[in-house]
């Protein structure tokens, strides 16, 4: 079982909605610690439910809607949602169900931290928009740098 999980949710078809997993793809060209285990759970957060158990951290990297410039990231906890508008996933993950549910069931991992990324384009298309990809590298070491904190 690995200490720390890393699940990146998307659509890999829809450009920007896929940056979750991109960004899990782009972490496992990298070195990380051995406690941290890596996971693309497609666009179903229900995917992720049991999933959760085996981690006792975990960060959850998706496409968000929220205020803000496309390319533009933030860290956060469940908690912090305070409504369904403020944040809210680009496709119809259920992620804030899944992890109440994980909850209920004994299965949520003692910290869960969300990486959420303002999308640019959502249309049907296999790459990022330019904004995405510009800001990529700033992207992957963001998350790196939550993997080290957390590892």
């Amino acid at each position: 079982m690995a200490d720390l999980g890393v699940i990146g949710l998307g659509s890999t078809i829809r450009g920007d909605d896929g940056i979750g997993v991109t960004l899990i793809q782009e972490l496992k060209t990298r070195k990380l610690p051995e406690n941290v285990e890596l996971y693309d759970a497609g666009t179903s957060g229900m995917n992720i439910l049991h999933h959760l158990k085996d981690f006792d951290r975990v960060i959850i990297v998706d496409a968000i809607r929220r205020e803000g410039e496309a390319g533009d990231w933030t860290f956060f906890h469940p908690e912090d949602v305070t409504g369904s508008t403020e944040m809210r996933s680009t496709h119809d993950a259920n992620l804030l169900e899944a992890l109440e549910l994980s909850e209920i069931l004994g299965e949520r991992p003692e910290e869960v931290v969300i990486m959420g990324v303002i999308p640019a384009d959502l249309s049907l298309s296999e790459e990022l928009s330019p904004t995405l990809q510009d800001r990529l590298p700033e992207l992957i070491e963001a998350l790196m740098h939550k993997v080290r904190e957390l590892a």
